[in-house]
């Protein structure tokens, strides 16, 4: 009987944390293009050192065009993700124009790039990403597949 009203306890102590647990929704990104092409990697320091670190980096801008027409009017967060990388750990770092968030995100991870009301139907900005992983680790060409996630306010 007292394991029952334990777990009942727990339960309603639980509710409002699962009740408060926000729900992210993928955002429609397609309309985003890579601007000057590729992103290509160079190592960081000079090859041949012994002191030299393995790893590559490389830069790239982005004109980020994001489809928030379905939340047009709501007060939203919008995160940045990137899927944990096979092959080695990436890290990315952005700056912007202002419309999104600068920040940092490592591969199997998400942050922050937005947060208010959405008066559009399209919130757009170009980062500009700065792009750094191991290179002893790196086998082949890598995709990486950066996508968006919103998260809406109460209304």
């Amino acid at each position: 009987m007292s394991r029952r009203i334990a777990r009942l306890a727990l339960l309603l102590l639980a509710a409002p944390l699962l009740a408060g647990a926000q729900t992210a929704l993928p955002v429609d990104d397609h309309a985003s293009e890579v601007l000057g092409g590729p992103l290509r990697m160079r190592w960081d320091t000079p090859a041949g050192r012994h002191d030299a670190s393995p790893t590559v980096s490389g830069e790239v801008a982005v004109r980020v065009r994001l489809d928030v027409a379905p939340w047009q009017g709501r007060q939203a967060r919008i995160f940045m993700t990137l899927p944990p990388q096979a092959g080695t750990r990436v890290d990315a770092h952005w700056t912007t124009r202002g419309v999104l968030l600068p920040g940092a995100l490592r591969d199997g991870e998400r942050a922050l790039v937005y947060a208010g009301p959405l008066r559009g139907p399209q919130l757009e900005d170009v980062q500009q990403l700065t792009i750094r992983a191991d290179g002893a680790r790196l086998v082949r060409p890598e995709q990486l597949h950066f996508a968006f996630e919103i998260e809406l306010e109460s209304p």
